[in-house]
């Protein structure tokens, strides 16, 4: 049996820009939680093509987001098992560490056969 690989440390923590964009939008979030509707109708009535222009930058963040869901979030062998199993309909309460450890040992069993069938290449 092979080893587990492990993510890479780049991958462990967001980047800076990841940081600060979820920060802004966390605070941009709060802050029309607080004044609500208003501010956005002052600022589309003040000022229509900055409007726009936060709208679509708003909308071009959320899409590059990885889906919360998705295996972007995984971080490791375990992470990718417990979402695999997650796929196949289990439930968290139900997933034991024999389980996982039982989906990674395929998962690098399933790697090396198609390195085998790349042949190296």
């Amino acid at each position: 049996m092979r080893t587990p690989r492990k993510a890479s440390p780049a991958n462990k923590e967001p980047s800076l820009k990841e940081k600060l964009s979820a920060s802004f939008l966390a605070a941009f979030e709060s802050d029309f939680k607080t004044h609500g509707i208003s501010v956005i109708e002052k600022l589309r009535v003040d000022d229509p093509a900055k409007y726009v222009e936060v709208g679509a930058k708003l909308i071009a963040a959320v899409e590059q987001s990885p889906a919360p869901d998705g295996y972007a979030t995984c971080r490791s062998q375990q992470g990718i098992a417990r979402k695999i199993l997650h796929d196949v309909g289990a439930v968290d309460e139900g997933i034991t560490t024999d389980m996982i450890d039982k989906v990674v040992e395929l998962q690098l069993e399933f790697t090396s056969q198609i390195e085998s069938i790349a042949g190296g290449h």
